[in-house]
């Protein structure tokens, strides 16, 4: 099954517009982290286990930028314990 597609039915978001506005647009999947730059999708982040090839871009119907600096996603995105994140206090 495609995930990311050239063309859609309906448009709920404007990338374009989101940009010119200067503000930082990422679409966040189970296997990749994406950013929008000008010059188009940029792929920055795979899961741990993901083949880049076969799971993403294989999937795709067209070709997003490789970032140079290609990072793993968090592993403890992919766990069934907490991350350890805490919530500032509220009483003060």
């Amino acid at each position: 099954m495609k995930k990311f597609v050239s063309e859609l039915p309906e448009i709920t978001f404007s990338g374009k517009i989101a940009l010119e506005r200067g503000l930082d647009v990422r679409y966040i999947t189970e296997r990749a982290v994406f950013t929008l730059k000008q010059d188009g999708l940029h792929l920055i982040e795979i899961a741990p286990g993901v083949d880049l090839q076969r799971d993403i871009l294989d999937k795709m119907d067209f070709s997003p930028v490789i970032s140079p600096d290609l990072k793993l996603m968090d592993t403890r995105l992919f766990t069934d314990s907490t991350m350890g994140f805490t919530l500032p206090d509220a009483t003060h």
